[in-house]
């Protein structure tokens, strides 16, 4: 198949075969029983994808990057005249776009002239507005280049009812919009080619001009779907006739019906066929170790035709693929087998309201928000394993699925940074294998598949649970806990008391509470770089982070140690906001508690407000009282405070009577307003600036350590100096 790249002007003049004959391209005619041109109708769908469109040309030529428009098909006649079958919408844009950079940029009448050959044949008023636009040449000053046309003389009143015109009108006043500030716009798109399409004739593509009754009798073209449907049975035709055949008849029985109540707004399967086709097929892809492949077409022959050696092992995938699905009661099975956001016995959470992945996978595979995917690679993953069961389910149980499938979903979570493109292929491999056999892959040398430390918490768990089988749901009860979500590192698995304990704790009490409970018992904080991290008040993902052991994080070891200490002195009946505040107001209240910098985390309100629980120690080795709040998560130059300034500046009886920059890391100090006093906090005093003059006023110490709380001796010196008329 001749896959030549054209561009819009290389296409006139070039060569094809024709009955044995050698035929130049010299004209192309929109045939009558073509639609008009769409691209400039005024509703919203249409403008969005114009403006899509026009977005990416302009990015392209502006830009001069390459762009390719993928196939446009169509009849070349023995006289030399394409009648395109497919692309019209998009030869037509390339037209008025040649035609407007041409007359903008006064282009040579020699240089543009192939547009002369361009035609429509749906109307006479069509076919005349095309000839009269190529001898126009616009004023480029007024805003709507549509109303200058209107008022020429070559244009009658009734082009108005001319649908093709009328769109054509809208497509250049918004390449107009588009373009209206650039120049050198001609030499980027015609001498540098940078915007071409791939064009076949039909009897390269193996078709016949009948293919223009299939078209369907009411004058409209095929579908994008339907075209490459006829396009797809050819290419299974070339590797099995029977396979041809019991494909065909699928696609429009078996698959039509299971498909059928999942249709979109257009009351058609069209979209969600391509989508879950295209989403098979990139498991191929993937498993095949290939580049992925958007156009369908191309990755038809790619995958499917005799270009590939197992192309039919490929086509019998994706039978069995779409076939899975054919007679099951598909919601009841995911309710069967998945639960949303509680924990239900004998089902996996998923932490979603729609249990229905494969719905979602038919409405969103290959959509992006952004730059992310609707559907991501770790529901990818999710479905795939799935349909790996869905395909053997003469030899997997359910009760053995339910399992399998739980050690997937927590795989799945608790591998973020290694589910990713290129470690697709070792990903798709060791989900089959733990679908189909219970192992989990032991990673090879160079392999790069789930999380490491997660695939061997499961294999630990695995072994618990053979001598531990009545704790079944005990144990699964935990990990589909929302902070855990799979993975139960953070709690000892030899003390299954402190299972529900767990589930208690974070699901009854205040965060906070939790958070100066764990530091009456030790520092639990776990340390990122160069920063310290403790729970937050209200961001539960910083405790998923903490309960989720990574490289990047030292002294996990420390947490799990003071978390299983607090939980082994809880009892079930009394795990509340209220026991936990006694526990904390007795460590308070005892003289032997040092004043150590934990004393005030635990006793001052003000030090817990960082959103994401981080704190900076220049000196990590000595962490003393030389400590600040972040209210950022990475970043040390954002929102951040010396925690013993910032609680003074908070305290009730000085409101309004200080300021407080954002920056202590740049030295931010407290000031008393309306004088010129700053106030600084070191490890072993505070220290009050006032016209260049600094007083040290001692905190008193034993060995290093506060003998008096250090905000009450801040708050005498700051109401000292304000009696003193500071």
């Amino acid at each position: 198949m001749n896959t030549r790249e054209y561009t819009f002007q290389s296409l006139f003049g070039s060569t094809f075969e024709f009955e044995d004959k050698n035929i130049t391209l010299s004209k192309i005619e929109i045939p009558i029983i073509q639609r008009d041109y769409a691209q400039g109708r005024r509703n919203e769908e249409i403008k969005r994808i114009r403006e899509r469109f026009l977005d990416a040309l302009f990015q392209s030529i502006v830009g001069n990057k390459h762009i390719t428009l993928d196939f446009v098909y169509g009849d070349v006649s023995k006289d030399g005249v394409l009648t395109p079958l497919d692309g019209q919408q998009r030869l037509t844009t390339l037209f008025l776009l040649h035609w407007y950079i041409a007359k903008k940029e006064v282009v040579g009448v020699k240089e543009y002239d192939f547009l002369k050959s361009f035609s429509y044949d749906t109307r006479f008023s069509s076919r005349d507005f095309c000839h009269e636009l190529v001898k126009y040449s616009p004023d480029f000053n007024a805003n709507m280049l549509s109303d200058a046309i209107k008022d020429q003389s070559w244009y009658p009143y009734e082009w108005k009812n001319d649908p093709t015109i009328q769109s054509m009108m809208v497509m250049i006043d918004a390449i107009h919009e588009k373009f209206d500030n650039q120049s050198g716009l001609w030499e980027s798109l015609v001498t540098n080619k940078i915007i071409s399409f791939y064009f076949l004739p039909l009897a390269e593509m193996g078709l016949t001009d009948d293919l223009y009754i299939k078209m369907n009798s009411r004058g409209k073209p095929l579908t994008p779907f339907e075209h490459f449907k006829a396009e797809f049975e050819g290419i299974i035709k070339h590797i099995s006739e029977e396979l041809s055949m019991e494909i065909n008849h699928k696609f429009d029985i078996d698959w039509t019906d299971m498909l059928f109540p999942y249709r979109g707004d257009n009351n058609v399967i069209d979209d969600e066929f391509m989508r879950y086709f295209h989403f098979i097929t990139d498991i191929i892809t993937y498993k095949s170790g290939l580049e992925l492949e958007r156009d369908e077409f191309k990755v038809a022959h790619l995958l499917y035709s005799n270009e590939n050696y197992k192309a039919k092992e490929n086509i019998l995938y994706l039978k069995n693929s779409f076939d899975c699905w054919y007679k099951l009661d598909i919601l009841n099975f995911f309710e069967q087998f998945f639960s949303k956001n509680i924990f239900q016995s004998d089902k996996v959470k998923i932490y979603q309201d729609d249990l229905n992945i494969f719905k979602e996978c038919l409405d969103n595979y290959g959509e992006y928000y952004g730059r992310n995917r609707r559907f991501p690679l770790n529901k990818m993953l999710l479905l795939y394993s799935i349909i790996t069961y869905l395909q053997n389910k003469e030899t997997i149980s359910e009760v053995q699925f339910r399992k399998r499938i739980r050690i997937i979903r927590n795989l799945i979570w608790n591998s973020t940074d290694e589910i990713r493109d290129e470690r697709m292929k070792t990903l798709l491999s060791e989900s089959e294998t733990i679908i189909l056999s219970g192992e989990i892959p032991i990673s090879e040398s160079g392999e790069l598949g789930y999380n490491v430390r997660q695939k061997e918490e499961e294999r630990k768990k695995i072994e618990w649970l053979i001598d531990n089988a009545e704790k079944e749901d005990e144990l699964y009860h935990l990990e589909d806990h929302s902070l855990l979500k799979g993975c139960v590192s953070i709690i000892d698995l030899n003390n299954s008391s402190n299972f529900k304990k767990f589930r208690l704790l974070y699901n009854n009490c205040n965060k906070d509470l939790i958070n100066r409970g764990l530091l009456t018992i030790g520092d639990y904080s776990q340390f990122i770089s160069w920063r310290f991290q403790f729970g937050a008040r209200y961001n539960e993902s910083v405790w998923f982070d903490l309960f989720h052991p990574t490289k990047q994080r030292q002294f996990f070891d420390g947490t799990f140690e003071i978390i299983n200490s607090l939980l082994s002195t809880l009892y079930e009946p009394n795990i509340n906001d209220e026991f936990i505040e006694k526990y904390i107001e007795s460590y308070l209240e005892n003289n032997e508690t040092p004043k150590d910098w934990i004393y005030y985390f635990i006793k001052y309100a003000p030090m817990r407000q960082g959103n994401f629980g981080m704190y900076y120690w220049k000196n990590v080795a000595d962490r003393n009282y030389n400590v600040i709040m972040m209210n950022t998560e990475k970043s040390i130059g954002g929102k951040n405070w010396n925690v013993f300034l910032y609680t003074l500046y908070l305290l009730p009886e000085f409101s309004g009577k200080l300021s407080l920059g954002d920056y202590a890391y740049q030295g931010d100090k407290l000031k008393i307003k309306n004088t010129d006093y700053e106030i600084e906090c070191q490890n072993d005093k505070f220290v009050v600036i006032h016209n260049e003059l600094q007083t040290d006023y001692p905190i008193q110490q034993i060995e290093g350590m506060d003998a008096e709380d250090r905000i009450e001796r801040g708050k005498q010196i700051i109401n000292d100096l304000l009696k003193a008329g500071a």
